[in-house]
């Protein structure tokens, strides 16, 4: 059981799992706890198409289980009830906040009518009534004069919005902790707790879901998880960017004139709802068991609302270098700019030197050796937190983030090492990251990361048209708890680097049942396995390439390697 305002419940029977809603026991605040409304706008949304859970059915007889309920089905998926999703990585983080917000502009789309929804608000005039009866529910539940919600509250009645005529249906409630994401998809199967739903102004609801990027850091969470270790993760999508993709999928100007009010009217309801919650556990009717402690909320909630009003305009305008189409994100403007900074003061001086280094041992093997300012560059980038850039789940960044900080890397040639963004690592952190096991990810992917280490990508061979995969003629057999590898690879870059400890390598494994197009395999296979040789660098265009370890010949004969480096099965 849960559900801090009404009681929430798990059924099971014949292997069917379902959902009880209740009204809470005892005494209420007028209005409050609508459980019929719940099942109505859930019955309507479900038919419509939109994702709630299934409502099965309703029932007003308190001779049942002592109050008015509901049953739904159970929806099977994944909670977030810490606002910074730390489970999940920067990429996906974004990509669930991004659902949230497109579900929640899909709902405002909705037209009343169509879902049989007449009559369900109380018709123009939402923002007037809401202020009145936070204001009512507040003065109800209040155990001490409080003046930051006494001029909270006139000012809300002074700054009504003048479209406070609009009406479309709104959640009431929209925050990520009431809504089922997929299991293992940034999708949304369900919205939850229809309580506060109406008939009423839609930026109340984009308000609501987005306060919490305003919240006061004097004070603790509000049952939507860490809020405040949610402003410390910069791997989420801004406020601009939530607000921009709002007004997009609704198609309305980015521009959000009274949004303040909204944001002040959110802030004044959560600060009512918190002294509702302290009122219940004074009498002892409270389903959480912090419940006491939601008295200290009241003031903080309501000073920041304050601030919040006297904001003159909110909007999610927000620049990008590379024009008006495609839009960077906030991190990836800042991180593109702390890599032009670190290019002009430290990547640009050292080109002299890095290529005097290079033509000083052309003749010689330490030509394939890193010059010593080169690993140094490498730790200062680390340091500043310029490092692996490359892969969403570990920077944040999108692929058009990453795009325009590739291509300011790209004027130096060796510049992408100095962030650990270089062939053919990169695509092999890749496979190893999406595709790798635990063990795999610990032994190779790990150290790859951390720039420990390099590696090379075995797939081109000198004996057949191998850019037709279908030609490949390196074997992978298995035998026995082994995989045993024979044939010739080349062009094999990065090879060359006497940091260069394991490739990936690209086989045929014996399945003659096979299509010609599903016989292939990749096996990670350490540089110093007996039957591993390096035969010859090759040039390209008169140059070996040392700076990024040559494109070596490899010969593969009897190379012995555990089954479990293969990667993702044969």
């Amino acid at each position: 059981s849960s559900g801090q305002s009404n009681p929430t419940f798990h059924l099971q029977k014949g292997g069917q799992a379902y959902v009880l809603r209740k009204k809470p026991h005892g005494p209420l605040l007028p209005r409050a706890h609508k459980i019929d409304r719940e099942y109505r706008v859930q019955k309507a949304l479900f038919s419509a198409g939109f994702p709630v859970p299934e409502p099965l059915l309703y029932c007003s007889d308190v001779s049942i289980i002592g109050t008015e309920f509901y049953v739904m089905q159970h929806v099977q998926g994944r909670i977030f009830r810490d606002l910074s999703m730390p489970e999940v990585g920067p990429a996906e983080r974004s990509a669930l906040y991004i659902a949230m917000i497109e579900t929640l502009a899909l709902l405002h789309s909705f037209d009343l009518q169509s879902l049989d929804l007449q009559g369900y608000g109380r018709g123009p005039g939402y923002c007037r009534r809401q202020v009145s009866t936070w204001k009512r529910q507040y003065d109800a539940a209040a155990h001490t004069d409080i003046p930051a919600m006494n001029k909270l509250a006139e000012w809300l009645a002074n700054n009504l919005p003048p479209d406070d005529n609009k009406e479309s249906l709104i959640h009431g409630d929209f925050r990520i902790d009431n809504i089922i994401f997929h299991p293992t998809e940034a999708r949304v199967l369900a919205v939850l707790d229809w309580e506060l739903s109406t008939a009423g102004h839609p930026l109340a609801d984009l308000a609501y879901a987005t306060l919490f990027y305003f919240w006061p850091t004097s004070n603790k969470d509000f049952g939507q998880g860490t809020v405040l270790r949610f402003k410390d993760t910069i791997e989420t999508p801004s406020f601009e960017e939530l607000v921009s993709i709002y007004c997009r999928c609704q198609g309305v100007s980015t521009t959000l004139s009274n949004f303040n009010f909204f944001l002040a009217l959110s802030y004044f309801k959560m600060a009512a709802i918190s002294q509702g919650v302290y009122a219940r556990h004074l009498i002892g009717n409270a389903s959480a068991e912090n419940s006491h402690e939601f008295a200290k909320m009241v003031k903080p909630l309501a000073e920041r609302g304050l601030e919040l009003s006297k904001r003159s305009s909110f909007s999610s305008t927000h620049h990008s270098i590379s024009g008006g189409l495609f839009h960077q994100s906030r991190k990836g403007q800042e991180i593109l700019l702390k890599v032009k900074q670190f290019m002009r003061q430290h990547i640009y001086p050292a080109e002299k030197e890095i290529i005097k280094y290079y033509a000083g041992h052309a003749n010689t093997e330490e030509k394939w050796k890193k010059p010593p300012l080169l690993e140094r560059l490498k730790e200062m980038a680390k340091v500043e937190g310029l490092w692996n850039l490359f892969l969403p789940d570990v920077s944040g960044l999108s692929q058009l983030d990453y795009a325009l900080i590739a291509e300011e890397m790209g004027k130096c040639f060796f510049a992408p090492e100095v962030f650990n963004c270089h062939a053919p690592d990169t695509g092999n952190m890749e496979v190893l990251h999406m595709y790798g096991t635990e063990a795999q990810k610990k032994e190779w992917l790990e150290p790859l990361l951390e720039g420990k280490i390099s590696s090379c990508f075995c797939m081109t061979e000198p004996d057949v048209a191998s850019s037709d995969a279908t030609n490949m003629q390196c074997s992978i057999e298995r035998d026995g708890n082994s995989y045993v590898i024979n044939g010739k690879k080349w062009w094999s870059s990065g090879a060359g680097n006497p940091n260069c400890k394991v490739a990936i390598v690209m086989g045929k494994t014996k399945n003659s049942s096979a299509s010609r197009y599903e016989q292939h395999s990749m096996v990670i296979v350490p540089m110093d396995t007996p039957g591993l040789k390096l035969i010859r660098p090759l040039s390209v265009f008169g140059y070996l390439d040392e700076i990024h370890g040559g494109h070596f010949e490899i010969h593969f004969n009897d190379v012995r390697v555990p089954v479990s480096n293969i990667i993702l099965g044969e």
